[in-house]
């Protein structure tokens, strides 16, 4: 018969050198990965700081708040702009050109906000200030040109009659649309 072969209960198991080899490859490949990951982060975040900051020196810098006085201020020269775009050459021209001879400007009331000119004058009779109230209802630069008040100056040689006109103007590309 054969004999058996022995077993020893004691002796150990031989080591996987093959499995720990691979599992520290694993390791150092997990490792290379996660020092990779952090230093592209580190990067991005570096490359989006300096792109805030281009960004932040193209762009204006933030509204502060006006105090009170400095509204008022704008407010005050936000209407100033406004009467200084208004025509008024344009507008004492438009006046002036028609009834000539038996019309006499005396005042001329501008108000920006509103579009409107009052105009207060004197006229050598009714006939001279309906022709030049026509005239000027006639004009494209004019508009809702309306008598408001008129009255006899008995006390005048002659006695003309003190009137005072009201009208809108329009722009010049709206006066334009108009005679076209």
């Amino acid at each position: 018969m054969k004999p058996l072969p022995r077993l020893d209960f004691l002796a150990r198991a031989p080591r996987p050198w093959a499995g720990i080899a691979l599992c520290t490859i694993a390791a150092v490949a997990l490792a290379a990965a996660a020092a990779s990951a952090w230093q592209l982060q580190r990067d991005n975040r570096d490359r989006l700081a300096q792109v805030n900051e281009r960004a932040a020196r193209l762009l204006p810098p933030a509204p502060r708040k006006l105090t009170e006085a400095e509204r008022v201020r704008l407010a005050q020269a936000t209407r100033v702009a406004g009467e200084l775009r208004a025509p008024w050459a344009d507008l004492l021209a438009t006046f002036e050109e028609h009834g000539k001879n038996d019309i006499g400007l005396l005042k001329l009331e501008p108000d920006a906000k509103a579009g409107l000119v009052r105009v207060t004058g004197q006229a050598r009779n009714t006939a001279a200030l309906f022709a030049y109230l026509r005239e000027l209802e006639a004009d494209p630069r004019l508009m809702h040109v309306a008598l408001t008040t008129q009255q006899s100056e008995r006390d005048t040689p002659g006695q003309p009659l003190r009137f005072v006109i009201q009208a809108g103007w329009r722009t010049t590309a709206s006066a334009a649309k108009e005679v076209s």
